[in-house]
């Protein structure tokens, strides 16, 4: 990431929640000195147990950086589908509101009329499309981080599940099948072919757990939405965001450009590209829908559990 390697070791280590791992500058080691004393796997390019893919070094689409998680005694990948096939089961909890039926109902009317539908659908509430950053509008930061990849960029390979590790010598790969792939997503997602890249449309089942929205995490207010407004009236305050009013900063451009305008004021959010901008998709007064119509659409999204029966 351009960092001197010795900065940025030491930079992670000296908050190391484990003190076994907690570099002090003051003891007179370098990073790597120390670190090279608590390895927990030495010889392997991180911290965590991994394998090389046979693309290694190069990028692909199962890994951007040629490796795999992959522990000793255990067959190639089974921990990484193991963790999978356990999230795949997982279904969020209830938000803590308490709708009327007749303000879901007229949410989700509301929802259809506004064009949501168009990229949210599904039983999962999304698309799973990919969509060019200037469409959307948000800042195109993240969705460019992959760019300067694509020079390393080669077809994806990987080890029979059934491979042990560590990987044999003469382990044979296989190749990852990709015809069934759009090449058109696959090049947004990675901002490659002189694309800008994208973002992939999320999910709506359980978004009320998952504020403050957006890609960049900008789009955040606090439960007093005069005065908490923004990443530094909320979570740069250690508040959390508010859900409600942090979807209705979403879909109200009044409220919207107040949290852009928050965020702007602070030095720290400009550098790391937080700005809440974007997604400019309205359920508001000048779009035709009334504060009723903004609260019970609110009220619908929160109330969508899982569509699929597990």
């Amino acid at each position: 990431m351009g960092l001197d390697p010795e900065v940025y070791l030491g930079t992670l280590l000296q908050n190391a929640a484990r003190t076994r791992y907690r570099y002090v500058p003051t003891q007179g080691q370098t990073p790597s000195a120390f670190f090279a004393q608590v390895d927990p796997t030495p010889g392997a390019p991180g911290v965590n147990q991994i394998v090389r893919l046979p693309t290694f070094p190069h990028t692909s689409l199962m890994s951007e950086v040629g490796m795999a998680g992959s522990a000793p005694g255990y067959r190639f990948m089974e921990q990484n589908n193991a963790l999978a096939a356990f999230q795949n089961t997982l279904i969020p909890p209830s938000a803590p509101l308490l709708p009327t039926q007749a303000m879901v109902t007229r949410g989700q009317a509301v929802f259809a009329q506004a064009g949501c539908p168009q990229c949210h659908a599904g039983p999962d509430l999304t698309n799973h499309r990919v969509i060019p950053v200037s469409e959307l509008g948000t800042d195109p930061s993240r969705a460019a981080a992959l760019k300067t990849t694509e020079a390393q960029y080669v077809a994806p390979a990987l080890y029979p599940f059934d491979t042990p590790v560590p990987i044999p010598p003469r382990a044979q790969p296989m190749a990852v099948p990709t015809d069934q792939l759009d090449p058109q997503q696959i090049q947004l997602a990675l901002a490659y072919g002189g694309t800008s890249g994208g973002y992939k449309v999320p999910s709506l089942i359980g978004v009320y757990w998952s504020a403050p929205y957006l890609h960049d995490g900008g789009v955040a207010v606090g439960p007093d939405a005069q005065t908490q407004c923004g990443v530094p009236g909320t979570l740069l305050q250690g508040i959390p965001p508010d859900p409600v009013n942090s979807l209705r900063a979403l879909i109200d451009r009044e409220l919207r450009q107040r949290v852009i305008a928050a965020n702007a004021s602070a030095p720290s959010l400009r550098a790391m590209h937080v700005q809440g901008i974007g997604h400019e998709f309205w359920v508001d007064a000048e779009t035709g829908f009334t504060p009723v119509d903004q609260e019970a659409l609110i009220q619908y999204v929160f109330s969508l559990r899982q569509a699929l029966a597990p």
